[in-house]
C-alpha cells in the first residue's frame, strides 16, 4: 500500500460484512456498525455484493472468520485473558460491539497509521463514540517492530493475549509473518486466530479464474498477496514458533458449517483456510 493512503483492501471486508447484514440477516456475524462505520448507501452495498457471482463466497468468508475468532476470544476471556489485539484491524468493529465489557478487558488495534487515520475519521464522521477499552497502535508490519509499538500504546508483554490477524497473512512477504509469530510467541500463552490462501490450483473452476485475475491485477499496485502457504507449511511454521494446539478449518468446513446462513452461495472449492492456534507454557492463565 502507499505510504499515505488507507489500504483498499480494507474496503472489501468492510463491504462484505455490510452486505452480510443486508442479505443475510447478520445470520453469522451479528454487526450492528458494519454499515454504519462503511458510510455508503445501502444501494451501493448491494450493487457490490451483487457485482460477482462468486461474491457470496467473500460474503460468507469474511463473516465467517470474525464468527471463528471472535466465538475462540470468548473462550479465552473466560480462561482469564484480558488483552486482545486486533493485527491489521481496518474498518473491524469487534470493539465497538465487545461483548466483555464487564470485564477489564483491553482491545489494542494495530494497523497502518494511514488506515487507522481513515478509520478514525469514519468513526468520527459517523459519530460513533470510542469505547474506553479501545486503544490504537499505528504499525507498519513489513517495517516497526510490533512488540515496541504495542508497548508504547500500553500492552503488557508478561501477561496472556488473543490475537486476531484477518485478511493480512496473504499480504505479508514470510519474513513478516515469522517476525509477527517471533513476537506472539514471546507472549505468555499467546493465542491466535487468522486466515491464510493457498496456491491458485487449490481452487476450483470459476474461483481459480477469478483468484488468477485478481492476482494478476494485485501486481499491478502496492497491495499484492505476497504469500501462498501449503497447509503444511503453515503447521510446521506454528510448531517452529512453539504454537502446538492447531486447528486448521479449510473452505468445506466453513460451508458445511456456515454456507447455510449466506444467501445464494455459490458452489465451488476455495483454497481458503483459518487457523486458530494456541501456545501452553508452563503456567496456565
Amino acid at each position: 500500500m502507499k505510504p499515505n493512503e488507507p489500504s483498499r483492501t480494507a474496503l472489501i471486508p468492510a463491504r462484505q460484512r455490510a452486505a452480510h447484514q443486508l442479505l443475510d440477516h447478520g445470520a453469522i456475524l451479528d454487526d450492528p456498525f458494519a454499515i454504519k462505520i462503511l458510510g455508503e448507501d445501502e444501494k451501493d452495498v448491494l450493487r457490490f455484493a451483487n457485482a460477482h457471482p462468486l461474491a457470496s463466497v467473500g460474503r460468507l468468508l469474511s463473516a465467517a472468520r470474525s464468527r471463528i475468532a471472535e466465538d475462540a476470544l470468548s473462550a479465552a476471556v473466560e480462561r482469564g485473558v484480558r488483552q486482545v489485539v486486533v493485527l491489521g484491524a481496518g474498518l473491524d468493529t469487534f470493539a465497538l460491539r465487545n461483548p466483555h465489557a464487564a470485564r477489564p478487558i483491553r482491545v489494542y488495534e494495530v494497523d497502518h497509521p494511514a488506515t487507522q487515520a481513515w478509520k478514525r475519521q469514519r468513526l468520527a464522521e459517523a459519530q460513533i463514540a470510542l469505547p474506553p477499552w479501545l486503544i490504537f497502535a499505528p504499525v507498519d508490519f513489513e517495517r516497526d517492530d510490533l512488540g515496541e509499538k504495542l508497548a508504547g500504546a500500553g500492552f503488557q508483554p508478561n501477561a496472556p493475549a488473543f490475537f486476531t490477524w484477518l485478511g493480512v497473512v496473504p499480504y505479508l512477504t514470510r519474513e513478516a509473518i515469522d517476525a509477527t509469530l517471533d513476537f506472539m510467541a514471546s507472549i505468555p500463552n499467546a493465542e491466535v486466530v487468522f486466515d491464510d490462501m493457498e496456491p491458485s490450483e487449490a481452487f476450483s473452476g470459476e474461483m481459480r479464474k477469478l483468484v488468477t485475475e485478481r492476482s494478476e491485477q494485485q501486481e499491478k499496485t502496492a497491495e499484492r498477496w505476497a504469500s501462498r502457504l501449503d497447509p503444511s507449511d503453515v503447521a510446521a511454521i506454528l510448531r517452529a514458533h512453539g504454537f502446538c494446539d492447531i486447528e486448521d478449518i479449510d473452505y468445506q468446513r466453513i460451508a458445511s458449517r456456515f454456507g447455510g446462513a449466506v444467501h445464494g452461495l455459490a458452489s465451488g472449492q476455495a483454497g481458503v483456510h483459518v487457523v486458530h492456534a494456541r501456545r501452553r507454557d508452563e503456567r496456565e492463565v
